[in-house]
């Protein structure tokens, strides 16, 4: 603490030994008390006053360096206060690269290996029982329903037969119709366009299945498209391994079941009417037990179909599946081509 002062801190009297002063009654202590607390908010305010002149001087200064695009000569008092910017090391994560690629050697390599595997497995007689009981006939008998509803019949498929009515169903044309019409519509809102399109071409094949053909040309078709639906389908299961990334089938990992059941129906119908042009052997001709004429049999002994005829229609669905599906496997290679140069 500093030495008392020799006057008074209030009138400036001459101060005397006693705690009060005798002019103006004041007690010397709490006045000097008083006297040091207005100083020391004096030289605060003094010192509140020069920062904001400098910071006034600071900006205008500021000001007048960025009107001439000029780099400013000072720091101010905030910035240079901070601390320097902790820069630590991140390490380089590339896990959306690898799985970019990755998933492009998927499209590269999944589609033939399964088709080839599928293949040994229809030339190995005892596994292709197997797998035709398991995972071919259900498909098999679906394509039967699906170009039923097509034609306009009512159709219900079951693990080794389909039950189709004996006339055409209003309700099932109806039905089909109102499927596909919803599809391109949602196409439509959505503007995805290939909905729209796919909409438009499944009106399309059912105008001419029940408008363009007479009953015995459908009942005809339906049990053609045993086979012929059989690779059809095979190939639709199969294209869903190129879905987009944030696809259900994708995300659920469904896409690799189909493709084993799409390669093993595709490559079961195909690889039988390829060998049957110049084996007719292979032919599946005859009665099955508890069902009646084989498919082959039927279009044969009943619709009057010649053998060459029905050699070369399910060939060429077959052709065109793999065209369609060649399509496909290139379009995905050129999409992901960048991921693949990066691996």
């Amino acid at each position: 603490m500093s030495a008392p002062s020799a006057r008074c801190p209030r009138c400036s009297a001459p101060r005397t030994t006693g705690p009060e002063c005798p002019a103006c009654g004041v007690i010397y202590l709490r006045a000097e008390a008083r006297a040091a607390a207005q100083q020391a908010e004096a030289r605060d305010r003094e010192a509140r006053d020069a920062a904001l002149r400098e910071a006034e001087d600071q900006r205008l200064a500021l000001r007048e360096a960025l009107e001439a695009h000029a780099v400013p000569s000072f720091v101010p008092p905030h910035v240079e206060a901070m601390p320097a910017p902790a820069t630590p090391e991140l390490p380089f994560d590339d896990r959306d690269g690898a799985e970019a690629r990755f998933e492009a050697w998927l499209r590269v390599g999944v589609l033939p290996a399964a088709l080839v595997v599928a293949l040994l497995a229809v030339r190995s007689p005892g596994f292709h029982a197997l797998l035709r009981i398991f995972l071919t006939m259900p498909v098999h008998e679906l394509g039967h329903a699906v170009t039923a509803w097509f034609c306009g019949f009512s159709a219900t498929p079951t693990l080794w037969v389909t039950h189709m009515s004996e006339d055409r169903s209003v309700f099932m044309i109806l039905v089909m119709a109102a499927l596909s019409c919803a599809l391109a519509w949602r196409g439509w809102k959505r503007r995805h366009w290939s909905w729209v399109g796919v909409g438009g071409v499944l009106l399309g094949f059912q105008a001419v299945c029940t408008f363009g053909l007479t009953h015995a040309q459908a009942k005809a078709l339906t049990f053609f498209g045993g086979d012929a639906g059989l690779m059809v389908l095979g190939t639709l299961l199969m294209a869903t391994f190129y879905v987009p990334e944030r696809h259900y089938l994708r995300q659920q990992a469904l896409r690799w079941g189909f493709v084993v059941i799409g390669a093993a129906a595709f490559m079961d119908g195909f690889e039988q009417w390829w060998g049957a042009r110049t084996d007719a052997d292979r032919i599946p001709f005859g009665r099955i037990e508890g069902v009646g004429l084989s498919d082959p049999s039927t279009l044969v002994d009943l619709y009057g179909w010649n053998v060459s005829r029905v050699i070369h229609w399910n060939v060429n669905v077959g052709l065109a599946c793999l065209a369609a599906l060649g399509s496909l496997y290139l379009a995905a290679l050129w999409r992901a081509r960048d991921a693949l140069r990066g691996g």
